[in-house]
């Protein structure tokens, strides 16, 4: 703005654009180092808009040109339950946790599946609700499903459904499929919880097996989170770090990507930045996390225990 300009409004406009604020994002909790980030809110309230898997390429806006055909898209399309249980490989059924089968808890673990291009789950994942008791041996099978890959006119994307996971009081389990409750690439709205129906599996699926637990998985100093009975840490005291000076100057916005330990005192330790901003922001997010308190994570003993995590700590410019 020119100097001397006499404008009643001048220094609120300059004002507010001198302003800078920040936030963070916890985003995923990752089973291990070195690995991409867990599925990010891809079943999440439908209120807060399409959520899209993480990959290293930027998304495709729906109405954006595609990418070059039978190339792999990070755009994502809702695929009906009948059409997905037609495009299952493989398929697994949950294992009754002893503990909720000797204190009669029945119910259903509602997960959001985000499936890759490939057909895999893995981590990309979101539960929904469901019983603690019942969450991670839902987690457990849910995650090594198999599925065609999904096509839209000759563009490989990812595509999203629900997956629920019963378990029933005559110590059975059993997965149903139902329609995701977001917005997709494609024009599709998301279908309401309220209004969606399930579909159980159809004799034409192939046949699930019982998964077998899983062990728990040790790397590196600390355990992989959501495997073998391994829970996720919680922060507590999480205060959103500071903007550096050099960073405010040049106006530079995005996320810092750590990757670290929550130990079982819940601090963060062997902190490791996986993706940088620069500009002082690393040392920032840095600092910041060292400084936050967990509530740690607990093994399949009820004792906290090391685990790996990814936090994103995203800086922005308002």
């Amino acid at each position: 703005m020119t100097e001397g300009l006499e404008l009643p409004w001048g220094n609120v406009v300059k004002e507010f654009w001198q302003r800078l604020a920040v936030t963070w994002v916890f985003v995923a909790l990752l089973p291990g180092p070195n690995t991409g980030r867990q599925q990010d809110l891809l079943e999440a309230d439908s209120s807060r808009g399409p959520q899209e898997p993480t990959s290293a390429s930027q998304n495709s806006a729906p109405g954006e040109t595609k990418g070059a055909p039978d190339t792999e898209s990070r755009r994502i399309q809702n695929i009906a339950p009948e059409e997905m249980w037609n495009r299952v490989t493989e398929c697994f059924f949950p294992q009754y946790p002893q503990l909720a089968v000797d204190t009669h808890i029945t119910g259903t673990v509602n997960i959001g599946l985000g499936v890759t291009p490939q057909g895999d789950i893995g981590d990309r994942f979101r539960v929904l609700d469901g019983h603690p008791l019942l969450v991670q041996s839902a987690i457990d099978a849910i995650r090594q499903w198999k599925f065609r890959r999904n096509e839209v006119q000759g563009e490989v994307t990812w595509s999203r459904v629900r997956a629920l996971v019963r378990f029933n009081d005559d110590g059975t389990t059993a997965v149903d499929l139902a329609p995701a409750i977001l917005a997709d690439n494609f024009g599709d709205p998301g279908t309401p919880k309220s209004a969606a129906t399930a579909f159980p599996r159809p004799s034409s699926a192939p046949v699930c097996k019982l998964v077998r637990a899983q062990a728990p998985k040790f790397v590196d100093g600390a355990y992989v989170p959501l495997i073998g009975g391994v829970g996720a840490p919680k922060c507590m005291e999480c205060p959103s770090p500071s903007y550096s000076d050099e960073a405010r100057a040049a106006k530079v916005f995005g996320s810092v990507g750590l990757h670290f330990i929550v130990t079982e005192e819940g601090y963060a330790t062997n902190i490791q930045v996986k993706h940088s901003l620069g500009h002082g922001l690393d040392e920032k997010a840095v600092e910041a996390v060292g400084n936050w308190r967990f509530k740690p994570a607990v093994g399949p003993e009820d004792k906290p225990v090391p685990v790996w995590v990814d936090f994103e700590v995203t800086f922005r410019i308002y």
